[in-house]
This record gives C-alpha cells, structure tokens and sequence, in this order.
C-alpha cells in the first residue's frame, strides 16, 4: 500500500528556471552594452579618457570581484605578479607590450575589413584602439590594487 501511495504522489512538477540562470546571462549583456555605450559616449563627446576611464573602473571592480572571491591565495598573487610585470613594460623604451597587441589587433581588423570590401575610417579606428588601451591599463591598475589590497588584508587577518 506504501509503494502505490508513493506513486500518487510523486506526480511530476513543472520545470522552473532558477532566477540566477537567467539573471547572469542578462548582467552579462547589461555588461556588454555598457561598455560599448560608453565608449561610443567618449567618441561622440570628444572626451574619450574620460569615458574609458569609467568603463575601465567598472570592469575592473567586475573582474577582482571575480578574483577575490573565486581565486586561490596563490593564483591572486600569481595574478599580481603578472599584472605588476605587465604594467612595469609600459616603461620601456620600444612601448608596451599592451599597446602593441592593440596596435597589432587593430592592423588585423583593418585588414578584415579592407577584404570584405569594407571602407574604413581610420580616425574612427584609432580612437577606438585609444580607448580600449585605456580601458585595459585601468583594468589592469583596479585588478592589482584589489589583489594587492585583498593580500595585505589576508596578512594582516593572519597576523
């Protein structure tokens, strides 16, 4: 008699979604659109630091978000020690080694869209590299400094 009771009453529920599988994907592209609104903002209003600056501080406080509260105590300082050699090539003589990759990411987008047949503005091209170099240096700076100030907050907790 338990087992045809159990039967009838396991009747099947609907599938719910939970909350977080929809509202993840939909901060993901919240994410998204603000960055490209507030770079086309910076282009648009001649004040393209100033609008790189902001985009760089949100995706940084997004990233070490991520990274102080994910990361292990041995990748966040591995992860500063990168970073901090990363910003330390800005000092050479011969450019850093970020703004190389941008130079040589936007020598390839130019090429793409010359072999699409795609007319391009160049102008237009380099203020959006110029921007997105701001935007990783402030990136990268907000990420080091949550890193470093997440280890001296664990030495100081651990004496």
């Amino acid at each position: 008699m338990a087992a045809i009771s159990d039967g009838a009453l396991s009747v099947a529920r609907p599938v719910t979604m939970s909350s977080d599988r929809v509202l993840m994907p939909l901060l993901g592209v919240l994410w998204v659109v603000v960055n490209v609104a507030l770079l086309s903002l910076g282009i648009y209003i001649h004040w393209p630091f100033a609008c790189s600056f902001v985009v760089g501080l949100v995706n940084g406080t997004v990233l070490s978000v991520i990274a102080v509260a994910v990361a292990s105590e041995r990748f966040q300082a591995s992860a500063a020690g990168l970073l901090g050699g990363l910003s330390l090539s800005a000092l050479r003589s011969d450019g850093s080694m970020i703004s190389k990759v941008m130079q040589s990411l936007h020598s390839l987008a130019d090429g793409l869209l010359n072999a699409m047949g795609i007319e391009v503005n160049e102008q237009l091209h380099r203020a959006i590299e110029q921007e997105a170099l701001y935007i990783v240096w402030t990136t990268l700076l907000v990420v080091l400094a949550s890193l470093v100030a997440e280890w001296v907050r664990s030495e100081w907790v651990h004496g």
